[in-house]
């Protein structure tokens, strides 16, 4: 008895050694993407100051890091950091408030997602930037047809992913919590949202690269504010350093947005896991 627990002792100092190896120190997959980064930096600084690269095509990060700087103290980024910010925290959030609702509709009711389901993957492979000449038309220039399309582009994958993680609930949970008196919203937050949880932020995710494209694009095409228009602007002026620093700056808030999902995502799965 004495030997299997110094076994298991062991076992577990050794799998709590190799946890610690995998998430700390200089190895860690955090500070090899920040080595990866800094490298990739390097090499670009380099060989734009050797002239390899013409400088309309190219500018040393380091010029690019000045020029945003001076955005920055300028106070000239915020409205459009904020525009674009808040765009395309409404499309994610519209497009998670239709999608999540319809496709628990197509899991709760097989036929009407039978008949659907050929068109949401048929929209799911349209680009739908294409609309907005109609969209233009109909709400003018301004914000809401830029988020119109964004949150559309986002809510087909939260609606695709939402009806799989319904559909791959295991019918001996319901019928279990259903032996227990468990129904209604109640089952719903218990049972049928804890087990689809994965795949529905796998949604979410999905809908935030897509909203976040369609925002970025619209404000490209169409829009008189935000990062998009901003990176347009710079790049007819050739102003190409000021358009790589707003590059950057959509880098980072795809970055902080997709840290908050993710983040949400662990809070979730902690929350089921506490039960």
């Amino acid at each position: 008895m004495g030997s299997f627990t110094t076994r298991r002792s062991l076992r577990r100092s050794a799998q709590v050694r190799m946890k610690s190896a995998g998430t700390a120190g200089p190895l860690s997959p955090k500070w090899t993407i920040l080595a990866l980064v800094i490298g990739f930096l390097a090499i670009i600084e380099f060989i734009t100051r050797m002239g390899w690269v013409p400088v309309v095509i190219l500018v040393p990060p380091s010029d690019v890091a000045a020029v945003l700087w001076k955005l920055v103290t300028s106070g000239k980024l915020f409205p459009d950091f904020w525009r674009t910010t808040w765009e395309v925290v409404i499309s994610v959030a519209a497009a998670i408030a239709i999608g999540v609702p319809v496709g628990f509709s197509l899991w709760r009711v097989p036929l009407l997602g039978k008949a659907l389901e050929p068109y949401l993957v048929g929209i799911y492979a349209v680009p739908l930037v294409l609309f907005y000449p109609f969209l233009l038309v109909v709400f003018g220039l301004g914000a809401i047809p830029i988020v119109v399309v964004a949150a559309a582009m986002g809510t087909v994958p939260v609606i695709l992913n939402s009806w799989a993680a319904f559909r791959g609930i295991p019918p001996i949970y319901l019928m279990v919590s259903a032996s227990f008196g468990c129904h209604g919203f109640a089952r719903f937050r218990r049972v049928i949202f804890p087990a689809s949880a994965p795949m529905i932020f796998a949604g979410f995710k999905l809908s935030l690269i897509y909203s976040f494209v369609g925002v970025i694009v619209m404000e490209f095409m169409v829009g008189n504010t935000g990062l998009g228009f901003r990176v347009s602007y710079d790049y007819d002026g050739f102003r190409i350093d000021e358009m790589y620093a707003y590059v950057a700056v959509i880098v980072f808030l795809a970055a902080i947005i997709s840290t908050f999902l993710s983040r949400g995502e662990r809070e979730v799965r902690k929350e089921n896991a506490n039960g």
